[in-house]
């Protein structure tokens, strides 16, 4: 089975760093052509740089920044086959971290226009396209904390549940007009971020992994390897999945973080 994506033109938001630069990565590996994008401007040129692709700086939250995105893309290239919608954000601040009856109004909408309008849009503007060439591979980054309820977080569970269902409504509509949508769900993955916030802590970090059948978080790479399967032509047939990486930790294991 070949999971390639040679002459491909994809885009990556949130690109810079993380699971996104990983994401990109393997695709540029794989024989993607990757445009990078991202809020953070000095990283995001870095990597790509390091690819040989581009960097578009972009608020995945704005609208009209996005379909420039998409725009550019295919001015500059003709076409665009793969958009990984990445980009995304959850809170770790203590004041942040508490039951909804108290979780701040101004942390939910932040949280909702990156997690899902910023979703929302990277796939209408990509969809547009795609339904113009009648092909494409649309792979949204939701998590599984839109697959089970985690406690003290609603603003990104909610945010990550709607990605789930809104991947599916997608791939019901963009399906017959030959653009495939899905998502992946990734468990506790290691990055710069859950590092400091999980894993710098030893008994907090081996209790998180306690839930986890692997006994060890994710690694990003593991993360896009996923994202390349479903995007390439061997998912040619897959539309509308979610597809979990978490080291089995939704299985049914006990979730108290």
């Amino acid at each position: 089975m070949s999971v390639g994506v040679q002459g491909k033109i994809a885009i990556v938001t949130g690109g810079a760093q993380g699971i996104g630069k990983s994401i990109a990565e393997t695709l540029a590996r794989n024989g993607a052509t990757v445009v990078v994008s991202d809020v953070k401007a000095e990283q995001g040129l870095a990597t790509a740089a390091a690819l040989g692709g581009t960097f578009f700086p972009c608020d995945v939250s704005d609208f009209d920044q996005v379909h420039a995105l998409v725009d550019a893309c295919a001015a500059r290239y003709g076409r665009l086959d793969i958009m990984v919608n990445n980009a995304g954000i959850n809170s770790n601040r203590p004041e942040d971290r508490v039951t909804a009856d108290r979780y701040p109004i101004e942390t939910w909408h932040k949280i909702i226009n990156v997690d899902l309008h910023g979703t929302f849009h990277g796939c209408q503007a990509a969809a547009q396209q795609m339904v113009e060439q009648r092909s494409g591979s649309i792979v949204n980054i939701a998590s599984v904390a839109g697959v089970v309820a985690l406690r003290l977080q609603i603003g990104y569970v909610a945010a990550k549940a709607a990605v789930l269902r809104m991947t599916e409504a997608m791939a019901c509509e963009l399906g017959p007009m030959g653009v495939r949508v899905n998502a992946v769900s990734p468990g506790s993955t290691l990055t710069d971020g859950t590092r400091e916030l999980f894993y710098n802590d030893k008994d907090r970090a081996e209790h998180i992994l306690s839930f986890i059948p692997q006994r060890r978080p994710g690694e990003t790479t593991e993360i896009a390897e996923a994202v390349l399967f479903l995007a390439s032509d061997a998912a040619a047939y897959v539309n509308g999945h979610n597809l979990i990486v978490d080291g089995g930790w939704t299985c049914g294991f006990n979730r108290d973080f």
